[in-house]
């Protein structure tokens, strides 16, 4: 089939090509489409389109999406969304990567080959967990909803490939908060794992355990229980009288090969007694209940066992559903690439500088500058602020240049001349009574001085005085002066 057929898009979800399909609904691969190309595999439950204009049928599937969505647990395959829109109806469940029980159980049979007793325990033990979940479901205010799944079966229950057993499809569930409403005698559920009261139309969540307990005689006895071809009428009549056999008189012939299991055999009929029996008061209370009978007969296998064991009785089907899986996914990513516009932005980026071309560039006059390029706004920041940085210092080293000449040259004692005239040291004298300016270093000597300063001629070399005696009211105050940037003490002015 082409793409064209098989991908129908409602909502914020692509629904893929079908891979199950029910008496009310299809179940779909399907993409869940979120924003900046954010996409997750679920599974989604289409409402047949003839059933999609039926009152009572939609008003069904939406109470399964509102009962589904107030169970929280592990062993329970949650709903994440409903969706209702151009005469579709659909409700999105998790995908889960697995293998329904029902085809193990079938794979076992064709082969020849028997379900571990660890590995059944273990699966019925975590459906007896879920369903206590589901019975023990509360609304957001804490009222008990009484919610009694009615279809437990191995078709609905899915065994993920991480060896958890989770339970689904609760269309035909019943809870207090349920706008359907079933009719008093009406039957809704498998005729093959329906229990008595079940069958007269008053299902109860000892309804569900005695669903249980008939799988658990499947998955040991390696059989089914009630099998359609025996009929309606023969399945009906052997619920309501209890005509059901006894574990050890199925397995018999095969005692010997069972060898040490037969005794956990004999043990797990004494729980399956209390799960089947016909009278309500005489079965197991809760859920829960027989699953703690039942770990106590024989401890459940760990979930790593359960998970070898399906993907080798399961590969085949697990194969077939990761090529549909890539398939689907090519598929997708290929549709969103060409959907996906060539100038298309996908992360953020700083805003365009804008272009002209040589042509579109109005001439220069001759006495004029060609104006520069605009930068980004991120770009002219640093620009600025170095400007400005050296606009500052240029001006503060023409104020202390310019108060250095002002200020009157300390008298200071000559040195003897040398062969070659030594620079004149430009380090000038700071008051003393400016305190707040921080010391400032001028550059070395043999750097240029500003423009302005013009630099008189060097002394001509002359025999040393000796320096003069100043005065104690003319020349002590201040009483030192500076060598470079070494203060030396005039002399006489202790």
């Amino acid at each position: 089939m082409s793409e064209q057929d098989t991908s129908i898009t409602v909502g914020r979800y692509m629904l893929h090509r079908k891979i199950a399909k029910g008496g009310m609904a299809t179940i779909h691969i399907a993409h869940l489409v979120g924003d900046v190309g954010f996409s997750r595999i679920v599974a989604a439950k289409r409402l047949h389109p003839e059933l999609a204009q039926d009152r009572e049928f939609v008003t069904m599937f939406l109470d399964e999406a509102r009962i589904a969505s107030k169970i929280h647990h592990r062993n329970v395959v949650p709903v994440l969304d409903v969706v209702t829109m151009n005469e579709e109806v659909i409700l999105v469940q998790d995908f889960v990567h697995g293998v329904p029980m029902s085809w193990l159980a079938k794979t076992c049979l064709e082969r020849g080959a028997r379900v571990p007793l660890p590995i059944a325990v273990s699966v019925i033990c975590q459906v007896l967990a879920g369903l206590h979940a589901a019975h023990e479901t509360t609304d957001e205010l804490g009222t008990p909803l009484h919610v009694v799944h009615r279809d437990v079966s191995p078709q609905n229950v899915m065994v993920a490939s991480d060896g958890t057993a989770r339970l689904l499809d609760f269309g035909v569930a019943k809870a207090a908060m349920a706008n359907h409403v079933t009719r008093a005698g009406m039957f809704k559920g498998k005729i093959a794992y329906a229990a008595p009261e079940q069958l007269r139309g008053r299902a109860t969540r000892q309804s569900d355990i005695y669903a249980a307990a008939v799988m658990l005689w499947e998955l040991v006895a390696n059989r089914r229980l009630n099998p359609s071809s025996q009929g309606q009428t023969a399945q009906i009549t052997s619920i309501l009288t209890g005509a059901i056999p006894k574990l050890a008189d199925v397995l018999a012939e095969e005692r010997a090969w069972l060898g040490d299991s037969w005794h956990y055999i004999e043990q797990i009929q004494l729980v399956l007694d209390r799960g089947l029996a016909i009278d309500v008061r005489q079965r197991w209370a809760t859920a829960v209940d027989m699953e703690a009978a039942l770990a106590d007969v024989m401890p459940p296998a760990p979930n790593h066992e359960v998970a070898a064991w399906v993907r080798e009785i399961g590969r085949d089907f697990l194969d077939a559903r990761d090529k549909l899986i890539a398939l689907e996914e090519g598929s997708w990513r290929r549709r969103c690439a060409a959907a996906r516009p060539p100038t298309e932005v996908i992360v953020d980026e700083l805003p365009a500088v804008p272009r002209t071309t040589t042509a579109e560039q109005p001439p220069t006059p001759a006495t004029e500058l060609p104006a520069p390029a605009p930068r980004p706004a991120l770009m002219q920041r640093p620009i600025v602020m170095i400007a400005a940085c050296a606009t500052v210092g240029i001006a503060l080293a023409f104020g202390i240049a310019f108060v250095g000449r002002s200020v009157e040259p300390a008298p200071q004692a000559r040195r003897p001349a040398a062969a070659t005239p030594a620079p004149r040291d430009h380090t000038v004298a700071r008051p003393v009574t400016n305190p707040v300016l921080p010391p400032v270093v001028l550059p070395a000597a043999t750097a240029d001085p500003p423009p302005t300063v013009r630099r008189p001629p060097p002394p001509k070399a002359t025999p040393p005085k000796p320096a003069p005696t100043p005065s104690a009211s003319s020349s002590c105050s201040p009483p030192y002066y500076f060598v470079g940037q070494k203060k030396v003490f005039k002399p006489n002015c202790g």
